[in-house]
């Protein structure tokens, strides 16, 4: 998760100055990171250090696959932003698109590869 949390401070970052090019477009971005940093936010313990009752245990999964399932989802949008962006920086041609584009794909593989480990242990 403290990828994800960095990342989001680096897009956040990147795309300020980008304001004044299209406003709506940055207005997007920066939501989605902004939700992405608060989602991906770290804990101070992890959470299988805490002690949890089997009757909470349900909701703690619950909240867990939601969250990787938004972290999936917000990189899937990021995504199809890179792939529409009209504003790229100077020095990135439309062929360069395709390596933000697969940074993304990754993001959003990785929850994915843990939504399906955590429910084939559910079963």
């Amino acid at each position: 998760m403290l990828g994800y949390f960095l990342f989001s401070i680096l897009a956040l970052t990147s795309l300020i100055p980008n304001f004044s090019d299209d406003p709506y477009l940055t207005i997007t971005s920066l939501a989605l990171f902004s939700v992405l940093g608060i989602i991906s936010f770290p804990a101070r313990k992890n959470i299988a250090d805490y002690e949890i009752n089997s009757e909470a245990m349900p909701l703690v999964k619950s909240f867990m696959l939601r969250t990787l399932f938004s972290l999936f989802v917000i990189n899937v949008l990021a995504i199809f932003l890179v792939k529409f962006d009209p504003n790229m920086p100077d020095g990135i041609t439309e062929s360069m698109r395709i390596y933000p584009m697969i940074m993304h794909a990754v993001l959003a593989i990785l929850p994915i590869i843990v939504l399906v480990r955590m429910s084939s242990k559910i079963k």
